[in-house]
């Protein structure tokens, strides 16, 4: 085809953001990025017992390195609302995964102030990618959006398990001084950069070329403040996270204190991590079939019931059984919480200011678990009262996530 002298070729620019950033690079970023949001929780607690003795630590001191990060998560989750009026989603990841890489490298050194400080800055990054892992998802895989959270969430219930049943046995193999493997663990976290760098860079050149009626940079909605769908989600994302943590904390030693060892009380939790991947992958695929996602957030808790009644009642010889009941739970319950941020909101806004909303105070309640369950344990001697309190806080999570399933937009139901 003739054309005038001296026009310009116009070229089309792509039509979705996935179409620009392509869709391999996307679904490696997404599992890259989940990968990397729990691998500093797991691969710590594995070695807690030789860090205390290294620096003469109390339970107290210690807890920094579990507890603390999750504060992180409360308290800095907020933050990603406003981050990204500035800058674009991929971009801000890549800012917080920059922050896990230096904070999980930083663990390597001898140490004890840096050592926390690093467990403390990875925590920081974490916080506001949990936040943003959803949105991702959203910007890039809007009419897939079931089965990439599945996705995502899956690898990040795994990365815990992953991380705590792998570090003893990359330390025995390789490196015999548990501060490398620690610093090992920032490896992944290279790999995460690179790949959403690429992400970011494909991203923002769509962002600049997109119409102006295409809005790449979500904004903070304060009508999710006074939804009770909003306040429903955030319950459920609260109490489902104070489950896990609790479990992530403690169900080793409740089985080291019956009388297992720490090799095959260590594996429950890699039990729980790995059995979370099979929920964690097929329920929010379930979730955005349904009309209704009541019925199965009541389902998902009845998972965790079932484990925690096991883990109470029965002897050491079903242990296995029950965490595998525990991971079935806890990936169903994530993975719904996670979905439900996206299907109760009409925007990537409205997804943003509910997850940071959602996550915020979500973690600030699951941070109260494992000091709750420890402060119950010392007072009775006993892990009865602490495993009752537990299944108490399963009635409210019910009804929370039955609310929550309502097919009602999260700014529209006040």
């Amino acid at each position: 085809m003739n054309r005038p002298p001296g026009s310009a070729v116009v070229r089309a620019s792509p039509a979705t953001p996935l179409s620009a950033v392509g869709t391999g690079s996307a679904v490696l970023a997404v599992v890259l990025l989940g990968l990397n949001l729990r691998l500093v929780f797991g691969s710590a607690s594995a070695v807690i017992t030789e860090i205390r003795e290294a620096y003469q630590l109390g339970a107290g001191s210690a807890a920094l390195l579990t507890t603390g990060p999750v504060v992180c998560l409360g308290i800095f989750a907020i933050a990603a609302a406003r981050i990204v009026r500035r800058w674009s989603v991929p971009a801000v990841i890549t800012g917080c995964l920059l922050l896990v890489l230096l904070g999980t490298a930083l663990r390597g050194t001898p140490w004890w102030p840096v050592l926390v400080g690093g467990t403390l800055l990875a925590g920081i990054g974490i916080a506001v990618a949990n936040v943003l892992g959803p949105i991702l998802v959203r910007l890039l895989f809007p009419h897939r959006i079931g089965p990439m959270t599945g996705l995502f969430t899956a690898m990040v219930s795994a990365s815990a398990g992953i991380a705590s049943g792998a570090t003893i046995p990359i330390d025995d193999a390789l490196f015999h001084n548990w501060r490398a493997t620690l610093l090992a663990w920032a490896f992944p976290a290279v790999l995460a950069v690179l790949a959403l760098t690429l992400i970011t860079l494909r991203y923002n050149r769509f962002s600049q070329s997109a119409p102006a009626t295409v809005s790449t940079f979500p904004r903070w909605q304060s009508e999710v403040l006074r939804s009770p769908v909003a306040w429903a989600a955030t319950g459920f994302m609260g109490m489902q996270s104070l489950l896990a943590y609790s479990m992530i904390a403690w169900l080793p030693t409740i089985y080291r204190d019956r009388g297992l060892t720490a090799e095959h009380a260590g594996l429950l939790l890699t039990a729980l991590s790995v059995s979370s991947i099979a929920t964690a992958l097929t329920v929010p695929i379930l979730a955005t079939r349904l009309p209704r996602q009541s019925v199965l957030a009541v389902g998902v808790v009845a998972l965790s019931v079932a484990g925690l009644i096991g883990v109470l009642t029965a002897g050491t010889g079903t242990a296995v059984l029950w965490a595998v009941l525990l991971g079935l739970g806890q990936g169903g319950q994530l993975s719904l919480a996670l979905t439900l941020i996206n299907l109760r909101s009409p925007t990537a806004s409205t997804a943003t200011s509910l997850s940071s909303m959602a996550q915020s105070i979500g973690y600030l309640v699951a941070a109260l678990g494992p000091l709750a369950a420890g402060a119950l344990r010392s007072a009775t001697g006993s892990w009865t009262l602490p495993l009752v309190a537990l299944l108490l806080v399963m009635v409210p999570l019910a009804l929370c996530g039955w609310w929550a399933g309502r097919n009602v937009p999260a700014s529209e139901d006040r």
